[in-house]
């Protein structure tokens, strides 16, 4: 292995973060979410290219947006577009006084967000910056107050600040998100409002918040819908009236609606686009939009209040305040684990490029997105690209895959000229080379981000880090099914990547099922005690699994468990999915996620052991369950399966088949091979004293190797430094019946790992024949999960009461019995 120099030292160290049990928040904490990722994707604002969040002048000549992460004001006339900000943080969602001669919005500083307000000149004039997320400034119609929404009483609330003593009051409090905050002409407050499932748009007194209950006038729902992230609504300059998004289906349509008659919305624009972003224009005849093209990149439209056909406001012409020049970037491959890394090529890439002051650069070709894990912008390039950004220094990080060294390379771009950058990334482990092939069989191609994909645009990312197979899945929000015409749905690259859209059934109160391969959808996408019943009311998850089988799908329970400890020791502290106990008995050959970045794999491994010790062959699976189209998120791939593909077995369909069959190994990072007399996972063994071998291949560090017998570490290694592999042998003494496998352990990471933290775990090797079991390992196993069982059928009855669905209760008495079978033998 050759030395690293110290340009690539500083590049594998970029994004270093203590492990945790799953994926940690990025921004200070904001309460109210089970998962604060929804939160920083949703509502916090996005980094573009091409113009976003539009802010028409009080005087109807000039267009404030964002853009590259940076203010631009359009003077309307001439379509000439100045740079109005040049910091740093990333700047958005501007705002201007009644006077015109201000301009209120948000700079986000990569771990946090606050308000800035400036001169139209550029000149800054005040900062509020708490200890929390603050967004979305609004000047009230006097011009002297500036209304705003903050985390720093817990949830996101309205607070509005006195500008002229700096004194701030709470305007809003209980819900769980309160934002977008406008003032009717006739001083009443408009707002989006997210309060349990839903989200809103709410119009009431401009008062004070109250703890007494009625104390204050709370107003009215104008609207709502489940889970609507980009209602964004805006408020005519004189009459009482709002243009709002409506969700349907992927996309957001607007419509206008007289406040006085909530009930008669009109719809403003078709239902085939995604028109976000509304803002009425200062005279009120017009309404402002963005939408983004097939490229990701956003334009800014404009239609008649009244209707009619959208017309994009085209920028002719982008004024930098400097010059501008060429940075042309390509990347190349090389294996180094044959220590010559003497062949490279032109391969796909993640790339991140920063000014020297941090500020990102953004994709002129596609979407851009933010490392949520970690914080870095990045996006991905096909061998080579062309970017004109304005001249200075950039400093360039490129990757392929979890087992690339991040190659880095600071450049200086001049004015006029063409700057070159060749990035060569090392790549420690080839995965085909060695006989494997890698899938993320949990992904999301369309969730509630701005962009709509289509399944092609997969493939890009995919090949930059260096996945073979991808199974995005519909998924529903309610009422809107995300992805729904897609199911059954594939796409290829000329080298074999592929991406096949499936479906994931998410019943959110018994556990949500992938089906891996699925080409029709199961209905109803969702059910269970705490949603609307449109007809049949006895609806299970059994139902899934042989659904998903008569097609050939893998259904898999994802996402199953939160926390690190073990489940069965405190059931209400760390639950187990309610129904999948009764699945992991009765359903033949379904599967568990056991690597997600949503939830923790120690904890669902817990789980997995206790149906293999019952002698219950379940498969696990891999998904890093990203949206796609979410601006903040892990990478696709993040989490992954790597299964054998030899002889014939190559190809989507026999990679799941691998899977089904118990081989291969999951992974947020490290490759992990282990032999036990020369039988890989998926295989049979004898019992007795047995050698095993195994190869750790890691670019960063583990801190330890474990050998597991039934469930139980028999023996643990010390782990290595990462950035190759490490070879142990030993023996192990197996009993006569069960399993044997092997897992790597912890360790910080750093790109080119986006999870939070090293865990990699390979299927079981079993003992004497597959299923076989150990009685007292078995016993063992059939009590906890008798008691988790127990604990389901108690929450069924809390939560049904008397109308717990027939089929359910005949699948709890099955499972009870052969669980008790098991458990007295």
């Amino acid at each position: 292995m050759k030395s690293l120099s110290p340009l690539l030292a500083l590049a594998l160290a970029i994004v270093s973060v203590p492990a945790s049990a799953q994926w940690e928040r990025h921004y200070p904490e904001v309460e109210g979410y089970g998962h604060q990722l929804y939160l920083e994707q949703e509502h916090l604002p996005i980094l573009s290219s091409g113009p976003v969040y539009p802010a028409p002048s009080p005087d109807g000549k000039t267009l404030a947006f964002a853009h590259q992460g940076w203010l631009w004001l359009l003077d309307i006339d001439s379509g000439v577009a100045r740079r109005l900000t040049n910091a740093g943080g990333i700047d958005s969602r501007p705002r201007w006084s009644p006077d015109g001669q201000h301009i209120a919005f948000v700079r986000d500083e990569g771990s946090d967000t606050g308000i800035v307000v400036i001169t139209r000149e550029g000149k800054q004039l005040l900062t509020i910056d708490t200890s929390a997320i603050d967004l979305d400034p609004e000047f009230t119609r006097d011009g002297k107050g500036l209304l705003y929404t903050s985390a720093r009483a817990g949830n996101l609330d309205l607070w509005k600040r006195d500008l002229a003593t700096g004194a701030d009051e709470q305007l809003t409090k209980g819900s769980r998100v309160a934002r977008a905050a406008r003032t009717l002409a006739d001083g009443r407050l408009v707002y989006q409002e997210a309060a349990g499932p839903g989200q809103g748009v709410r119009i009431r007194d401009l008062r004070p918040a109250s703890d007494t209950p009625g104390d204050i006038d709370e107003g009215e729902v104008l609207f709502q819908q489940g889970w609507m992230a980009h209602l964004s609504p805006d408020v005519h300059p004189t009459e009482r009236a709002i243009v709002y998004g409506v969700g349907e289906g992927n996309m957001v349509r607007l419509a206008v609606m007289d406040v006085d008659r909530p009930a008669y919305p009109r719809w403003l624009t078709q239902p085939d686009k995604k028109a976000l972003f509304p803002a009425w224009s200062a005279d009120g005849s017009h309404v402002y939009f963005v939408e983004a093209d097939a490229q990701q990149q956003f334009h800014l439209m404009r239609i008649g209040a009244a209707g009619g056909t959208p017309e994009e406001v085209r920028v002719a012409r982008w004024d930098y305040g400097t010059g501008m020049g060429d940075l042309a970037i390509a990347v190349r491959g090389a294996d180094e684990s044959d220590g010559s890394a003497e062949t490279s090529a032109p391969i796909a890439a993640r790339v991140s490029i920063t000014r020297a002051d941090g500020h990102p650069v953004t994709n002129p070709a596609g979407s851009t997105f933010v490392d949520n894990q970690n914080g870095p912008v990045y996006f991905y390039i096909d061998r080579a690209t062309k970017l004109n950004v304005p001249a200075g220094e950039y400093r360039i990080v490129a990757t392929h895959g979890p087992f690339s060294l991040p190659e880095a390379k600071t450049v200086r771009v001049v004015a006029g000229r063409e700057t070159d950058a060749a990035l060569d990334v090392e790549r420690i482990w080839d995965a085909h080379e060695a006989g494997y092939v890698s899938a993320d069989y949990h992904t999301h191609l369309n969730g509630s981000g701005v962009n709509e994909l289509a399944l092609p645009d997969l493939l890009l990312p995919m090949r930059g880090e260096d996945l073979d197979y991808g199974a995005p899945m519909a998924w529903n929000q309610y009422n809107r099914f995300i992805d729904a015409d897609r199911i059954g749905q594939k796409a290829s690259a000329s080298d074999g990547t592929t991406a096949w859209l499936t479906q994931e059934v998410g019943s959110d109160y018994h556990g949500h099922i992938g089906m891996i391969g699925a080409t029709t959808a199961f209905q109803p996408w969702f059910f269970g005690p705490n949603v609307p019943v449109y007809g049949n009311r006895d609806l299970h998850n059994g139902l899934v699994n042989p659904f998903a089988k008569a097609q050939g799908a893998l259904a898999t329970y994802v996402h199953p468990v939160g926390g690190d400890t073990d489940p069965f020791a405190d059931l209400a502290a760390n639950p187990l999915p309610q129904e999948l106990v009764i699945d992991g008995v009765l359903s033949d050959g379904i599967g568990l996620e056991l690597v997600c970045q949503w939830t923790s794999p120690l904890g669902t491994a817990q789980a997995w052991y206790r149906f293999l010790n019952i002698g219950r062959a379940m498969p696990v699976t891999s998904g890093t369950d990203m949206m796609a189209n979410f601006y903040r998120l892990p990478a696709i791939g993040t989490a992954r399966s790597y299964v054998p593909a030899t002889g014939a077995a190559k190809g989507y369909s026999a990679a799941v088949e691998q899977v089904r069959d118990g081989r291969g190994f999951v992974t947020t990072g490290p490759a992990i091979l282990f032999a036990i007399d020369g039988e890989a996972p998926g295989g049979v063994i004898g019992s007795g004293t047995r050698d095993w071998s195994l190869d750790l291949i890691s670019v960063g560090a583990v801190d330890r190797v474990e050998i597991l017998v039934n469930g139980i570490v028999v023996q643990t290694l010390e782990g290595f430094e990462g950035k190759g592999q490490h070879t142990y042998r030993g023996s192990v003494d197996l009993p006569v019946g069960g399993w044997v496998a092997a897992r790597a352990v912890g360790g910080e990471t750093a790109w080119p790992v986006m999870s939070y933290t090293h865990f990699a775990h390979t299927q079981p090797v079993w003992i004497d024949h597959v299923g076989s079991t150990d009685a007292q390992a078995a016993r063992a196993a059939a009590q906890d999960l008798l008691a988790a069982l127990d604990f389901s059928e108690t929450n069924f009855r809390k939560s049904y009461g008397t109308e717990i669905p027939p089929g359910l209760v005949r699948r709890i008495k099955e499972a009870r019995s052969k669980l008790i079978a098991i458990a007295q033998e």
